[in-house]
């Protein structure tokens, strides 16, 4: 408040009114602020909005006030003020506009989705702060779970972006397609599988790297018993985004071995070890040479690719193929102990890392649980658990 206030008489120095006209002005803000700290929010509306209709150039500061008491968490408050200003017949169309939008926000900080809608929809309506209506409207609409809505809104702020139109398009494209594998996700929920299907490929329309989308058809062809479709699906992860190769790996293998290709597993883990190697490349490929020429042939291959690429996983596996085949108590007993402290290490690791604000998991997350960011998460070093 003394922020606010303080803005507002800096801004009536340069003026030429009369010292008498400034002592009243200054008395009856004070006042008003006065009232507000003592809980009398209706007298201090009352006060604020005669002011404001006598000084025009009290809306800034009515504006700022509010925005301080939001910030502050006093949602009631800012409010009232936010309100009073957009009942308000003396506002410019600007002036009306930005306080419909700081009224909005304080909805939205206070928890009242429904009520922000309105304010946020009046600015679409006036074409003024478009871009941050759009933005608090896919936020209101994706908390509620209205995908059909928060898509149109995002389709709106690229239609209405002008020469920006490129750039929105590229940052607001992934995010449908996010939306749209969200509608697909409770298709296969309902076991409506060929819708789910088809909204998935509406999603790799809108976005073609999608991942998530190229999973979600995977595991839904896998449904409808279509294998062969399936590792196609899974494929297209290496070229829309190789880091989550160690994503597909395991369902992958399984659909393979299903199929009784032992050696096309062997083949297709060999070349991904060499293009794009990783701790869970190396460890599939490990356990498929064990099931083909047995422990000591695998345990000889690890050791091999572990001097070149040392990892935690990878030593963990080893002294797991060494239990196999210890000959004594002492040794098992080492062996195990080294097991336990290298399983410690790998909880301990995070295996995934927004992009965005740094949040760290050790499972995959469509959309960050700090920043509320979708598609940041990725996996670290662009290997999963390395």
């Amino acid at each position: 408040m003394a922020a606010a206030s303080g803005w507002w008489f800096a801004r009536q120095g340069g003026t030429q009114r009369s010292d008498q006209r400034c002592s009243t002005l200054s008395t009856d803000y004070f006042r008003g602020l006065n009232y507000l700290i003592n809980q009398e929010q209706d007298r201090a509306i009352d006060l604020f909005t005669r002011l404001v209709e006598e000084e025009p150039e009290m809306v800034e500061t009515h504006l700022a006030l509010g925005t301080l008491f939001r910030r502050q968490g006093d949602t009631s408050q800012a409010i009232q003020l936010h309100n009073n200003l957009v009942s308000s017949g003396n506002l410019t169309t600007k002036q009306r506009s930005h306080a419909l939008l700081e009224l909005g926000l304080d909805y939205m900080k206070a928890g009242l989705l429904d009520r922000a809608e309105e304010p946020l929809q009046d600015l679409l309506q006036l074409g003024v702060y478009q871009e941050e209506a759009y933005s608090q409207l896919v936020i209101i609409y994706q908390q509620e779970r209205e995908w059909d809505r928060a898509i149109e809104m995002l389709r709106k702020q690229i239609d209405g972006s002008g020469k920006n139109r490129v750039n929105v398009s590229e940052k607001n494209s992934p995010v449908i397609a996010q939306f749209i594998c969200e509608q697909a996700e409770l298709a296969k929920d309902q076991e409506d599988i060929d819708e789910a299907l088809k909204l998935v490929k509406s999603a790799l329309n809108e976005d073609p790297k999608a991942v998530r989308a190229t999973i979600l058809q995977a595991e839904l062809l896998l449904l409808q018993g279509d294998r062969a479709g399936a590792i196609v699906s899974y494929k297209m992860v290496e070229e829309q985004n190789s880091s989550f190769i160690p994503n597909i790996i395991t369902p992958l293998i399984k659909i393979y071995r299903q199929e009784g290709d032992e050696a096309e597993v062997y083949s297709y883990l060999n070349r991904l070890l060499q293009e794009y190697p990783s701790t869970t490349v190396l460890l599939a490929t490990v356990e498929q040479i064990q099931l083909m020429h047995g422990e000591k042939v695998a345990e000889q291959f690890l050791i091999k690719q572990l001097m070149q690429r040392p990892s935690v996983r990878g030593l963990e596996r080893l002294i797991k193929l060494n239990l196999a085949h210890a000959q004594d108590e002492k040794s098992k007993q080492g062996l195990l102990g080294l097991q336990m402290l290298t399983s410690q290490l790998q909880e301990e690791k995070p295996e995934y890392l927004c992009g965005q604000c740094g949040f760290q998991a050790h499972n995959l997350h469509w959309q960050c649980p700090g920043c509320k960011t979708w598609d940041s998460i990725k996996p670290i070093l662009g290997v999963s658990g390395e």
